[in-house]
């Protein structure tokens, strides 16, 4: 009896780590675009219809930052040129054009400095652009 409820003690810590781990870690990474053609800033690349982005939108107007919303249905030569497939997606466009993206989600704002310069990123789902 004592070996079972070990076991299972033992299981239950096993799951509990994994969970707090996971949620340590980024969900979403962000990869770097070397030239966007955009002025520096945060961008928030949204599609008309989708609830994430509507969510997204919400996130990123609570946070202390700027961002500048750029539409599929508005701005497709961007979305193109860039090569973005999903919405909502976030782009940090640095001074020299270069640019972070989370495809997919928004990065957690908190850890983002209010220069909108990167620490580390994570969101939720996608709505896929179209």
């Amino acid at each position: 009896m004592t070996d079972r409820l070990l076991v299972v003690l033992t299981l239950c810590v096993l799951v509990v780590a994994i969970v707090l781990v996971a949620r340590l870690l980024p969900r979403l990474q962000s990869r770097r675009l070397p030239s966007t053609g955009l002025p520096a800033g945060l961008y928030l690349l949204t599609s008309d219809g989708c609830a994430t982005c509507d969510q997204a939108r919400a996130t990123l107007s609570a946070r202390p930052a700027d961002f500048t919303e750029l539409s599929w249905q508005s701005e497709p030569e961007v979305f193109e040129r860039l090569g973005v497939d999903a919405v909502p997606s976030v782009l940090l466009v640095g001074s020299d054009g270069g640019a972070r993206w989370w495809r997919g989600g928004v990065p957690i704002f908190g850890r983002l400095s209010r220069r909108g310069t990167e620490r580390r990123g994570s969101g939720p789902g996608t709505c896929r652009g179209g």
